[in-house]
């Protein structure tokens, strides 16, 4: 399926690319908060599905990473030595299979790589009313 055949994945894709510019690190917490802001009548398992997705297109894509963060003023995501099928496994475990304890929040991190800072530069400019200041 092309990414542009599903309007919520799209959705999805558009704002971390947005939320990641400037250098952006992004909590799995946040990415959760996203999807309810899309797609709030979805079931948990439909917004989690919706969320691995998202993750699994960027990651593939080379828009973004996913590790844990490191720094303190200078925060940034030390990424993981695992392939996407592994990381996607991990975020898997803590995101979904626990998801009540609520430990996935902070314990994995996102940033865009130069790829996507790129691909959020010109999606910004493409976009239909955006205000030039």
């Amino acid at each position: 399926m092309n990414i542009t055949d599903d309007p919520t994945l799209a959705a999805m894709r558009d704002q971390l690319l947005q939320d990641g510019l400037g250098g952006e690190c992004m909590s799995l917490a946040h990415v959760d908060g996203v999807v309810a802001r899309i797609s709030p009548d979805e079931s948990l398992a439909a917004q989690q599905e919706i969320v691995l997705r998202s993750i699994r297109t960027l990651l593939d894509d080379g828009l973004m990473v996913v590790g844990q963060i490191v720094g303190g003023s200078d925060e940034r995501v030390e990424p993981w030595a695992l392939t996407t099928e592994d990381a996607l496994a991990r975020i898997h475990a803590g995101y979904v299979v626990h998801h009540e304890d609520q430990a996935w929040s902070f314990s994995t991190w996102f940033a865009l790589t130069d790829g996507g800072q790129r691909t959020a530069i010109a999606r910004r400019r493409r976009r239909p009313g955006r205000s030039r200041a």
